[in-house]
C-alpha cells in the first residue's frame, strides 16, 4: 500500500493485518520509530497518547489534569483539547455514546411498541380462543374442572405463543442486527462494529414471558366467567 505523506513524498507498505477502530475508522497503525523515520519528523510529535493505570473515569480525568499542569509549568504548548474534543477514553466514550443516545432511545421505543401490538395481537387471538371453545369450557366445568384450572389453560396457551414468537425471532435477530449496523454506519459514515451479546435474548426471553403472561390474563379471566348453563346452550 502506498501512502501520501504530502511534502514528505510517498512510501509503501506491506499490510500485515487489520484493526476494526470505532473511533478512528480510517487509520493505519506502523511502529512509530519507522513511521518518524519515513515522515522526517524524529523528535517532533502532534499528538500525545498516554495509557494509564487507572481506567476510571475520576481517574484518567485526574492525571489528565496533571499532565496539563506538568506541561504548563514546563512551557510545553498543549491544544486546549484533543482533536475528539475531550482528554481521556472515558470522556470520548460518553461523547460518541451520547451522539448515538437518541438513535438507541428510537431503536428502544420501537422495540417497546412493537412488543405491545404482539401482546395486544396475542390477547385478541386467546380471546377469539376462548369463544370458540366455549362449548369445551362448559364441558370442562361440568366435569369438575375449576376456574383456576381453566385460567391455567388459557395462560399456558399464551406462554407456548409468546415462547415459540421468541425462537423464530431469535435466528431471525442476528442477519437483522447485521443489517441496521451496516445501514446506521453508511448513514452517519462510521464503522460501527456489530456485536451479538446472548443476555440480551435472555432479558428478551423474560419479558416476552411477562408480556405473555400479562395477554393472556384477561381472555384467561373471561373462560373462568363462563357458565356451565351458558357453554352447553352455545352455538
Amino acid at each position: 500500500m502506498t501512502f501520501d505523506h504530502g511534502s514528505q513524498g510517498e512510501s509503501k507498505w506491506l499490510v500485515v493485518g487489520l484493526l476494526f477502530d470505532p473511533v478512528i475508522s480510517n487509520s493505519a497503525h506502523v511502529p512509530r520509530e519507522t513511521m518518524l523515520r519515513e515522515t522526517k519528523s524524529v523528535n517532533k510529535t502532534s499528538t500525545v497518547w498516554i495509557q494509564t493505570d487507572r481506567t476510571d473515569a475520576a481517574g484518567e480525568a485526574a492525571i489528565a489534569a496533571g499532565l496539563r499542569a506538568y506541561y504548563d509549568s514546563h512551557e510545553l504548548p498543549v491544544n486546549p483539547r484533543s482533536p475528539f474534543g475531550e482528554d481521556t477514553s472515558n470522556q470520548l466514550t460518553e461523547r460518541v455514546l451520547n451522539n448515538f443516545g437518541i438513535i438507541i432511545k428510537l431503536l428502544a421505543a420501537m422495540a417497546v411498541i412493537i412488543a405491545l401490538v404482539g401482546s395486544i395481537a396475542l390477547s385478541g387471538v386467546l380471546s377469539l380462543s376462548v369463544r370458540e371453545r366455549t362449548r369445551e369450557i362448559g364441558v370442562m366445568r361440568a366435569i369438575g374442572a375449576s376456574s383456576g384450572s381453566i385460567a391455567r389453560l388459557f395462560i399456558g396457551e399464551g406462554l407456548i405463543l409468546g415462547l415459540l414468537s421468541w425462537l423464530i425471532a431469535l435466528p431471525l435477530s442476528l442477519p437483522a442486527g447485521y443489517l441496521m449496523t451496516q445501514a446506521i454506519s453508511s448513514v452517519f459514515s462510521v464503522e460501527i462494529i456489530f456485536h451479538y451479546t446472548p443476555t440480551g435474548a435472555v432479558y428478551w426471553l423474560a419479558i416476552i414471558t411477562g408480556l405473555a403472561i400479562a395477554a393472556s390474563w384477561l381472555p384467561a379471566y373471561g373462560a373462568t366467567r363462563v357458565s356451565v348453563r351458558e357453554s352447553l346452550a352455545y352455538q
